[in-house]
């Protein structure tokens, strides 16, 4: 295989790919389409504010020599044995996801009012399933019956609320203690009015009910969570939608249609048995995080190239010891234990761990004018994905208890944390612990003086986190 040569990547975590890559080696333009963030296959996001991020990332890999072939199904279209082939292609990254849903293997799910969460969170999200004006609706009714215990499940069950339903119940075949979903989002979910049902696993589904088996906690399991094991007792949830979220699998469909083997668990290696191709992200390992599908990519690139990307780390870049002592020397600690998370304004001369985690660049470090540097948390850029919650030495969800930093006054509204939003010139609205007030910095203020500083360091200096 040449090192020099072109390669493709299939979509998502193919864009993390084509940047590692193209910084490696690059590649030579030909651009063929006007793509947007919506276009073909390219995704991402359902949040409509993250549609210029998209954007910018598309764009900026454009400029970087990537090219982007649309509405094109690898196996359908054209399988990767022609794009090596035909088109020249000398290497393959998969990183198509772990798309395709699991299903509960009982009578009754392929009946009307039982759907995927993947249906359910795609129809709302990108198909305005939720507005009576588009002509996909979602039928959610007054009683919902999520099964599951994940992330995907906490959303699936939070929309359904949200969009109407009287009731919705999570049913999950272990404890709450065992639950895959991170701890913020089974708190936002019980803030939203779920309803727990612990121990059960449903058997069937039919005429308005999900039929559930009483479960008990026998030996753990190879994860460390202990084995669910019937009781031989059943009960009954009434339901008008049933929504499945126990977990997503790799779509094995794409990987036989191109030659892929896979493991008993439906993953390919991450050099598949095809010379030349590669699976990562979600394709290889099953439902993952963003940090590990960019590992992938990362190795994906070295693969390809034959060695690993180095580049010049500047002068200024290098810690010294004196910094070191600076930033790590002062811990600040709160009067109460349960308090911690308070610690907004103290706690980056300790770690920034939150900073460091963060795959989305949500939480940042904002340089003060006497060198010190205070943590704020960029409403825009978070998914919520948790990882600065698990890094945080302190027990603080620093994505709800940094001060933060909102683009519009729809997003402070939506949101519970204390912040800042630009209103334009000298003018601020600024949420502290109660409602949002609108302050004139130009002139005398009731503002905490370190609060200001740092409001007015934003402006002045790190503008473009907002505009």
């Amino acid at each position: 295989m040449s090192k020099a040569g072109k390669f493709l990547g299939i979509v998502s975590v193919a864009i993390a790919a084509a940047w590692i890559f193209t910084s490696c080696w690059g590649n030579k333009a030909k651009d063929k389409h006007t793509d947007t963030a919506t276009s073909g296959v390219i995704q991402i996001s359902a949040d409509e504010s993250f549609r210029d991020i998209v954007q910018q990332e598309i764009d900026g890999l454009k400029k970087m020599g990537v090219d982007f072939e649309c509405n094109m199904v690898i196996g359908k279209v054209l399988t990767i044995d022609e794009l090596m082939d035909e088109y020249g292609y000398e290497a393959v990254f998969v990183g198509s996801g772990a798309g395709l849903p699991r299903f509960m293997g009982i009578p009754g799910e392929n009946l009307n009012g039982v759907v995927s969460a993947n249906e359910f969170l795609t129809r709302a999200n990108l198909m305005h399933a939720y507005d009576k004006a588009y002509d996909t609706p979602i039928y959610v009714g007054r009683r919902v019956v999520v099964v599951g215990g994940g992330n995907t499940a906490m959303d699936a069950a939070r929309l359904a609320k949200r969009s109407g339903a009287e009731s919705v119940t999570l049913v999950y075949r272990r404890t709450r203690k065992y639950m895959p979903a991170d701890e913020h989002e089974l708190a936002l979910a019980l803030a939203d009015g779920v309803t727990f049902a612990e121990l059960a696993a449903p058997v069937k589904q039919a005429d308005g009910v999900l039929k559930c088996e009483k479960m008990v906690l026998g030996e753990a399991d190879a994860s460390g969570r202990r084995s669910p094991v019937g009781s031989g007792e059943f009960f009954t949830v009434p339901c008008d939608l049933v929504i499945s979220a126990v977990g997503e699998q790799v779509d094995d469909a794409l990987m036989a249609a191109n030659g892929i083997e896979l493991d008993k668990k439906g993953r390919p290696a991450f050099q598949t048995n095809v010379d030349g191709v590669y699976a990562a992200g979600d394709a290889k390992r099953g439902p993952a995080t963003v940090v590990e599908g960019i590992a992938d990519a990362a190795a994906f690139a070295e693969a390809v190239i034959g060695k690993p990307y180095t580049y010049d780390i500047p002068e200024q870049a290098y810690v010294t010891k004196a910094d070191a002592e600076a930033k790590k020397g002062i811990l600040k600690m709160s009067a109460c234990i349960c308090c911690e998370g308070d610690r907004c304004l103290q706690c980056a001369t300790v770690c920034e761990n939150c900073v460091d985690s963060c795959p989305n660049r949500a939480n940042v470090a904002i340089r003060m004018a006497d060198g010190s540097h205070q943590i704020v948390h960029v409403d825009k850029m978070c998914n919520e994905c948790g990882n600065c919650t698990q890094f945080c030495p302190y027990s603080s969800e620093p994505c709800h208890d940094k001060f933060t930093l909102f683009q519009t006054a729809e997003d402070m509204v939506d949101s519970h944390n204390a912040g800042v939003l630009f209103l334009g010139g000298d003018k601020v609205r600024v949420r502290t612990f109660g409602e949002p007030k609108d302050y004139d910095l130009s002139g005398k203020n009731d503002l905490p003086v370190d609060l200001e500083k740092l409001i007015v360091t934003l402006r002045d200096k790190y503008s473009y986190l907002y505009l």
